[in-house]
C-alpha cells in the first residue's frame, strides 16, 4: 500500500503548491467573476 500513501503525498503536495501560487497572483480575495473582470465606470 506504499504506491497508494506516495500518490496521496504527492497529490496533497501538489495542491499546497497550487494554493500558494493562487495566493501569489491573486491575493487573499475571494475569487469571483464579478471582482476579477470588475470594471469602474465613472
Amino acid at each position: 500500500m506504499k504506491i497508494f500513501e506516495s500518490i496521496k503525498n504527492r497529490w496533497k503536495k501538489f495542491l499546497k503548491n497550487l494554493a500558494n501560487e493562487n495566493k501569489k497572483s491573486f491575493g487573499n480575495e475571494r475569487l469571483d467573476c464579478c471582482s476579477m473582470n470588475k470594471r469602474e465606470y465613472k
